[in-house]
């Protein structure tokens, strides 16, 4: 699964670097070490392919009753996309997105607690994973935008902590997934695990298991943090 990501990347520089158009809503977003299920994260949908936007992590489908089905799907898998309801209209009517990270998290039981580690790619320092969003709309008329991360089966180095990891996406494979024209057949194929000798891993403090902890420090191997000696909790 794919339950927490960074991107620590200012929403300048992700426009800067890829050429997207900022939002009015994206324009104040901070670079954040710790996204978890309900915050907001920088994404570029296929319906709007050159504006940055801020969805929340959690799709929450048109027909849900209220948001709190969001964090139940936080993740959809490749394997079962053309089967389950909730996706396969997202994936073949062009509800597709590009969630923007520079790394993410998996955990690993070490005795009796979970140990995290930090993944990253070790041939790009910002990528995009696969995802899905939709927009629902509460009682009072308010729309709320949302998107899942696609799952799949792990490569050589996240199998040692998990049997699901998020589908990042090749630069090619970005403009794949974000082609209006892109046949169903030709989109499942692309949600395969990110090669294993093109990512790096190393453990973190377990200051990250908080989700309201969100500074710097978390991405740091977990030596150099523990050297640090401090503790810090943003809102």
């Amino acid at each position: 699964m794919c339950g927490r990501y960074s991107n620590n990347k200012a929403i300048k520089e992700i426009e800067e670097n890829l050429g997207f158009i900022i939002s009015p809503r994206a324009r104040n977003w901070k670079p954040s070490f710790n996204i978890a299920p309900g915050q907001e994260a920088p994404v570029v949908t296929l319906e709007n392919p050159r504006l940055i936007d801020l969805f929340h992590f959690g799709l929450v489908p048109f027909w849900a009753k209220d948001v709190k089905v969001g964090y139940k799907m936080i993740n959809a898998r490749a394997e079962t996309l053309m089967e389950r309801q909730s996706f396969k209209p997202l994936l073949t009517r062009g509800k597709r997105c590009l969630v923007f990270a520079d790394s993410f998290f998996e955990w690993k039981r070490e005795g009796k607690e979970k140990q995290p580690y930090r993944i990253k790619l070790n041939d790009r320092d910002l990528f995009a994973f696969a995802g899905l969003w939709s927009k629902w709309t509460d009682p009072e008329g308010h729309d709320y935008f949302s998107f899942a991360i696609i799952t799949t089966e792990p490569n050589s180095k996240v199998k040692q902590l998990h049997d699901r990891m998020p589908v990042v996406l090749s630069r090619e494979e970005e403009g794949i997934w974000m082609d209006p024209e892109s046949k169903p057949e030709e989109l499942i194929s692309l949600l395969n695990p990110y090669p294993g000798d093109r990512v790096e891993m190393y453990k973190v403090s377990k200051e990250l298991n908080k989700p309201s902890n969100n500074f710097p420090e978390l991405l740091e191997p977990q030596g150099e943090f523990k050297a640090i000696g401090f503790h810090r909790v943003f809102s």
